[in-house]
């Protein structure tokens, strides 16, 4: 395949170059080009319109089926959303070799390759999954009522799933980068793979984040460029003209504006990956967090996740009448929920659900997408503590409380809802 890439006798210069960027202050962020029109927000919590980040409702989430809307999608932001032209649109993709495999000391520089929107969506076989994305923050809301945490205070709404299409990364990275499809190359095996969006964001210069090179190289792991969210291209909101997917893991990996793709052997340096989204110790709060980064891995795949959608908390539900509990179940690297089990005792005794549809990629047989669950009960005579929970089927279980962090990520402890019976008198 023929790409537009560096020409140069200087092999520590190169001809390509992605585009510089500098950082802008908070304060002189714009968002006067914001897609508003589009968004239907009576469908959302609406937790910041500047950078807008905003849940759909717990009901209308789980009502909506399998596939999630656009519309219905949760919206994840860190500043404002670029306009961007698809034809006008390039994505950079580079190599940084490691020092330790030349016979200098001098790491050369990188060798920059250039595709277009239409090398990108014609060049190769357009894949097509269907996959979760989840905040790391799901659920914060519930940490936070432990201690101060740091971030938006999500409720459990920022998890949705679509169909995503288009090239696999895998392939783009062999016939563009040169990378070897042996999955046990020393590359393969100590690499990462940098991602930089084409936007602003006041943290960093952009938004950017990294996953390991064994992932994306990994035919089985199934990230995708993707260009298109179910059948249609992808939205401003959502990431257009070009998105990365990287089902299984957090959602903060799966980064949208997708302009620079860089192979280097270590993680991504941008802000998003080195100081933020870590579990950090218990200890750690927001006195001495400036000193803790480095000490904590960055999240990489999800974690067993199960969440209650109906009833809502404190809702009011007839006591004589059969009451139908639904609700979502997660697991991450591809594992499936192997059981949801429902307690309406606060936890003392627990059955399994009536009902539960989670479906494997259809290629590579992996559970990248939510399961849907579904429980009956006759009836509820007195306020109900009714609680939640799922392995997955490597085992993993939902703790019984909220894991404290600082950042308020990963809370994925028992899911719980009190509801408010009403006893309903016949005439």
């Amino acid at each position: 395949m023929d790409f537009q890439h560096s020409h140069s006798d200087n092999p520590h210069t190169s001809a390509i170059h992605p585009p510089e960027k500098h950082r802008i202050q908070e304060s002189n962020l714009n968002y006067s080009n914001e897609p508003t029109p589009t968004r239907p927000l009576s469908n959302y919590i609406v937790h910041c319109h500047t950078p807008f980040n905003a849940e759909p409702q717990l009901p209308l989430l789980v009502n909506s089926g399998q596939i999630t809307p656009a519309d219905v999608f949760f919206k994840r932001n860190h500043g404002p959303i670029p306009d961007i032209t698809l034809d006008d649109h390039k994505v950079y993709i580079g190599v940084k070799q490691n020092p330790q495999y030349y016979f200098n000391a001098e790491s050369p520089a990188v060798e920059w390759k250039q595709l277009s929107m239409h090398d990108i969506m014609t060049k190769w076989p357009k894949a097509t999954i269907t996959a979760s994305l989840q905040c790391a923050g799901n659920r914060r809301d519930g940490l936070a009522a432990v201690k101060e945490v740091k971030g938006v205070i999500w409720g459990a709404g920022t998890i949705s799933t679509a169909v995503w299409s288009g090239p696999r990364l895998c392939d783009v990275l062999k016939d563009v980068a040169g990378v070897s499809s042996n999955m046990l190359h020393e590359m393969i095996r100590d690499f990462h793979v940098s991602f930089e969006a084409d936007d602003h964001v006041h943290e960093d210069v952009c938004y950017g984040s990294s996953i390991p090179l064994r992932k994306a190289m990994d035919p089985a792991g199934d990230v995708i460029l993707a260009y298109e969210m179910n059948g249609k291209p992808l939205s401003r909101d959502h990431g257009f003209p070009l998105r990365v997917i990287v089902p299984g893991f957090i959602g903060a990996r799966s980064v949208k504006y997708l302009q620079q793709i860089l192979i280097q052997p270590q993680e991504s340096m941008s802000f998003f990956q080195r100081q933020d989204y870590k579990i950090l110790p218990p200890w750690v709060n927001h006195d001495n967090v400036d000193q803790s980064w480095d000490t904590a891995a960055s999240l990489t795949e999800m974690n067993i996740q199960c969440v209650i959608c109906t009833p809502t908390e404190k809702e009011v539900v007839a006591s004589s009448k059969p009451v139908t509990i639904k609700g979502y179940a997660i697991a991450g690297g591809g594992r499936a929920v192997y059981r949801v089990e429902i307690s309406t005792d606060g936890g003392h005794t627990w059955e399994p659900v009536d009902k539960m549809e989670q479906r494997p990629d259809k290629k590579s047989g992996m559970y990248w997408a939510w399961a849907l669950w579904e429980k009956t009960v006759p009836r509820m005579n007195k306020s109900t503590e009714i609680v939640a929970r799922a392995y997955d089927s490597s085992g993993n279980v939902q703790p019984e409380f909220p894991i404290w962090n600082y950042r308020g990520v990963m809370n994925n402890a028992w899911s719980r809802v009190h509801t408010l019976p009403v006893l309903q008198h016949h005439m």
